[in-house]
């Protein structure tokens, strides 16, 4: 499932390595959009991020994809074949994860958990469009360095990630996009992607509160509505 894409320079995507998991780490640390002030305040709050993510790198490997180009993890798609599962995981295993460490100190001040607090308390009131998980199992998510976007390497792993699910016969997928993301929100309108719904919610970014909007976008692998992502649109 290695593809190599021509163009300067080019990068390869293929299934993710144990030796890509601190490239992946490096990514999904980064809080470039949600609370960027807030992590350069309390740099080890990328630790937190990405160990919030680890059930992917850690617990589904087979379900994740890396962009590579100059021997380094450029991009990365990490992806859950059963939602369910991944949510039972986390529960059970990642949630309880965060606590130790950050009571051990492992995160440096914990100055930034209060704005995450005080968003999950908000969040008792957001009602969420319920996703018909037979319908869309799997979900994933996307992301790319800053100087490696609009290169095509989210569509080659969407690509990727797609002949994956079709070769375990996954009836489709489904993601979420948030509004002060609107690179993203704009690349999955661009890949035709089924809208599933949206749904506001409110995130405070350590100085104020924020009214984010959630679009989820979903698609039928099972259906007419796949089509190829590689000439639809450029992340």
């Amino acid at each position: 499932m290695t593809e190599v894409f021509d163009g300067d320079p080019e990068f390869i995507t293929r299934p993710y390595q144990l030796a890509d998991r601190q490239g992946v780490r490096a990514i999904y640390g980064s809080d470039e959009f949600a609370r960027p002030d807030l992590q350069r305040k309390y740099p080890r709050m990328g630790e937190y991020l990405a160990d919030s993510m680890s059930h992917y790198t850690d617990y589904e490997p087979e379900s994740a994809f890396v962009a590579e180009a100059q021997g380094e993890v450029v991009g990365a798609l990490l992806g859950a074949v059963d939602t369910a599962r991944c949510e039972r995981v986390y529960r059970r295993h990642i949630r309880p994860l965060l606590i130790r460490r950050c009571l051990s100190g492992a995160y440096g001040w914990p100055g930034w958990v209060l704005p995450i607090l005080r968003t999950e308390w908000a969040s008792r009131h957001t009602v969420y469009p319920d996703v018909a998980l037979r319908q869309y199992p799997a979900h994933l998510h996307i992301g790319v360095l800053p100087l490696w976007r609009r290169r095509g390497i989210g569509t080659a792993l969407m690509t990727c990630y797609e002949e994956y699910l079709c070769q375990r016969g996954v009836a489709g997928f489904h993601l979420y996009a948030s509004s002060f993301h609107p690179l993203g929100v704009a690349f999955y309108r661009k890949l035709g992607l089924e809208d599933l719904g949206q749904f506001e919610w409110r995130l405070h970014d350590g100085l104020q509160w924020q009214t984010v909007t959630e679009h989820i976008f979903g698609s039928r692998l099972d259906g007419p509505q796949r089509r190829s992502r590689r000439t639809m649109a450029v992340l």
